[in-house]
C-alpha cells in the first residue's frame, strides 16, 4: 500500500489543481445525444448534425451494417441508418464511435492499456444491449448500451493522468501499481467527469456504484452492466479477464433471471460483437 502512496497523492494534488487535461465530450456527439434524449430535432436535422463529421459518418454507416445491427440490405445513407435503428440507437452508436476517439488518441506509455480498455467497453456496451433486449428489458436497452459505454471512463482519464506524469522519467511505475490505482480512484473519478460533462445522472450514479459489493436489486441498469462488464471478463474482453468467473452464481444473473441458455447465447454473441466494436 505504501507503494501506492506517492502516486495517489501526485494524483488527487493534480486533480484538486486542475492541473491535468482531462477528456472532454466531444461536441457534435453531445448535441445529438442531447437532442434525441430531448425530442428537439427531427431526423433530417440529426442527420444534417452528423453530416458535420464525415468520419462519424462513416463510422454511423459501418456499425449500421455490421451483424449485430444489420437487415437483410446494406444501408449507404444516414437516413437509412435513422430508419433501421431509430433515433435512440442512432444515438448510442454516435455516443460510442465519439468514445473510441478518445480511447484511440495515446500513442505513449499505455497505448495498448487503452486499446483493450476500449474493446472492452465497446463489446460491454453491445452486451448490455443484448441482455437488456433479452432478459425483458427493451425499453432500456439504448440506455443500459450507454451507461456500460461510459463505466470504465474513469481509468481512460487517469491512465492518461498517470502517463503525463511518468513521462517526466522519476516516477517508478508497475502494472500492479497501476492497476491498483484505477481500482481506488476510477469509479469516483468517472462519476465526476460525466457529471463535467452534463450527462443525465444516472450514468454518473452506475460509475460511482458499479463495484460495490451490495448492490439494490431494484437497480435494473446497474444489474445489467455489472453483468455485461462480467461476462466479457470471462470472455478474455476486458483490462481484466477472468476465465473461471462463473457467471450463473452471480447475483445479477439472478436477478435478471437468465437461464443457462441465454447465457450461453450471450456468451456466443459476444464472440460476434468483437468485429463490431473494431
Amino acid at each position: 500500500m505504501t507503494a501506492q502512496i506517492p502516486l495517489l497523492e501526485l494524483i488527487k494534488q493534480k486533480l484538486e489543481q486542475g492541473d491535468v487535461e482531462l477528456p472532454v465530450f466531444d461536441a457534435v456527439a453531445q448535441k445529438v445525444y442531447d437532442a434525441v434524449q430531448n425530442g428537439t430535432m427531427d431526423a433530417d436535422g440529426i442527420c444534417n448534425l452528423l453530416q458535420e463529421d464525415p468520419i462519424l459518418v462513416s463510422e454511423v454507416l459501418r456499425m449500421a451494417n455490421s451483424s449485430f445491427f444489420s437487415g437483410l440490405a446494406e444501408i449507404e445513407t444516414l437516413q437509412d441508418a435513422v430508419v433501421r435503428l431509430g433515433m435512440k440507437q442512432l444515438s448510442a452508436l454516435v455516443m460510442s464511435i465519439s468514445q473510441k476517439r478518445m480511447y484511440s488518441c495515446s500513442g505513449g506509455l499505455f497505448h495498448d492499456r487503452m486499446v483493450t480498455l476500449w474493446q472492452h467497453v465497446s463489446v460491454a456496451a453491445l452486451s448490455a444491449r443484448w441482455i437488456a433486449n433479452n432478459t425483458g428489458y427493451k425499453k432500456i436497452a439504448d440506455q443500459a448500451h450507454v451507461a456500460a459505454l461510459l463505466h470504465d471512463v474513469g481509468k481512460l482519464s487517469l491512465l492518461r493522468i498517470i502517463e503525463e506524469l511518468a513521462s517526466s522519467g522519476d516516477l517508478p511505475i508497475s502494472d500492479d501499481l497501476v492497476d491498483a490505482t484505477l481500482d481506488l480512484l476510477h469509479a469516483e473519478h468517472g462519476s465526476a467527469l460525466l457529471e463535467l460533462w452534463g450527462l443525465p445522472t444516472v450514468f454518473s450514479e452506475i460509475v460511482r456504484q458499479q463495484s460495490v459489493e451490495e448492490i439494490e436489486e431494484e437497480n435494473v441498469l446497474l444489474n445489467i452492466v455489472r453483468l455485461a462488464d462480467r461476462a466479457c471478463a470471462k470472455e478474455g474482453i476486458s483490462d481484466r479477464p477472468n476465465p473461471d468467473l462463473c457467471l450463473d452464481s452471480l447475483p445479477e444473473t439472478t436477478f435478471l433471471a437468465m437461464d443457462d441458455i441465454t447465457m450461453a447465447e450471450l456468451c456466443i454473441a459476444i464472440e460476434d460483437m468483437v468485429s463490431v466494436a473494431a
